[in-house]
């Protein structure tokens, strides 16, 4: 993260002792914010390999317009309403997990009520045996699966929306 904030004045690192964080927030990770508010997206490990490009993505959609939805799925993500919390489990040498953390990553930084924890499995193996994480991408919503595979913005939206009822 100092190598990447060298790079452009608009990246500020800013370490917070574990101490000063919520219990369930322990774990190492890189949080973004924007204008010193979180913007819902964590990264829970080193945001390397297939990841890097996902973590860039994060920040894109963040800190601007970001990438571009179709509006009705945009209309539908503002519409949200209720908390939903994803998390997701990757390896950073997936080829499909950086799909779900940048559709993830895309809907928490449109709705305030939408959080995305992504996890390095290699970091956390407790986790993996925790969720029963056979292969990855994984997902939870809201502690509800695991659910597997890569999901675009709007097939993820629609299973937020199913686990809502």
């Amino acid at each position: 993260m100092d190598e990447l904030a060298r790079l452009t004045d608009k990246i500020q690192v800013v370490r917070v002792q574990a101490e000063e964080v919520a219990a369930e927030d322990k774990r190492p990770c890189v949080r973004v914010f924007c204008g010193g508010k979180p913007v819902g997206i964590a990264f829970h490990g080193v945001p390397g390999g297939h990841e890097f490009t996902s973590f860039v993505l994060g920040l894109y959609n963040a800190a601007g317009p970001g990438q571009a939805l179709d509006e009705s799925l945009r209309q539908r993500l503002l519409d949200w309403d209720t908390p939903c919390h994803l998390r997701i489990f990757v390896s950073l040498s997936c080829t499909l997990c950086p799909e779900l953390v940048t559709a993830a990553q895309r809907l928490a930084t449109l709705n305030p009520r939408i959080t995305t924890d992504v996890y390095d499995l290699n970091l956390y193996p407790s986790l993996r045996e925790a969720y029963q994480v056979m292969s990855v991408p994984c997902f939870l919503i809201n502690e509800d699966g695991p659910h597997f595979g890569k999901k675009t913005a709007a097939q993820l939206l629609d299973l937020m929306e199913a686990a809502r009822t």
